[in-house]
């Protein structure tokens, strides 16, 4: 497949086959994504490959996450895509390897009488190595799909972020998102793409 073929057809996996990954393929997968481009070069990211006791030990923080998200997807979706989505956190569809990305860790204070200028400043870091590990992160779901993986972007985990760090023993870190990554057992069809999305100007 050409990229563009990978990019229309590359889904968010929620179900796989009870199968592991080699190593060497993830190991190839990963040093690949890794050319991701980056705020100022810095390459302000890390990833977790957690499989084994120490990812049963991260589906409990998953199942916490998911009550503390609950409200929130009732908001969004029917009960039917609801309950659906509870249960991929329990086990993240069975997946064997889960992929947690990271970011370094930065506080700052917000007030609501900021300029946009001020708030850029003080956000700056954050937000540009936000950025740079989207853009990682999607090199990961590209690449996945080319070597016949599945994998989904998950954010939801961060609502248990300090219990997930404290279980793998991660500090001085933010984590951006929580990647299940594995050989899929289903093919969701596509999404609509929502329209008037492009805005030409001076044309």
């Amino acid at each position: 497949m050409n990229l563009s073929e990978i990019i229309k057809e590359r889904r968010s996996i929620r179900k796989y086959l009870d199968r592991d990954i080699p190593q060497e393929v993830l190991r190839e997968l990963l040093e690949v994504a890794l050319w991701a481009p980056s705020g100022t070069n810095r390459q302000n990211w890390d990833i977790y490959v957690v499989k084994g006791d120490q990812k049963e030990k991260l589906l409990d923080s998953m199942i916490v996450a998911s009550e503390i998200f609950k409200p929130t997807l009732e908001k969004l979706f029917p009960e039917k895509m609801v309950n659906t989505t509870m249960n991929f956190f329990k086990n993240i569809g069975g997946a064997p390897v889960a992929l947690l990305v990271y970011m370094p860790k930065h506080t700052y204070e917000l007030r609501q009488d900021m300029t946009s200028l001020e708030k850029y400043k003080l956000e700056h870091e954050r937000f540009t190595n936000a950025l740079s590990a989207a853009a990682l992160i999607q090199n990961i779901l590209l690449l996945a799909k080319e070597k016949g993986l599945g994998a989904c972007w998950m954010t939801a985990p961060k609502n248990a972020e300090d219990r997930i760090n404290k279980e793998m023993g991660i500090t001085d870190k933010e984590l951006v998102s929580v990647i299940p990554i594995g050989y899929p057992d289903q093919e969701p069809p596509a999404p609509k793409r929502r329209g008037d999305k492009i805005h030409w100007i001076g044309y």
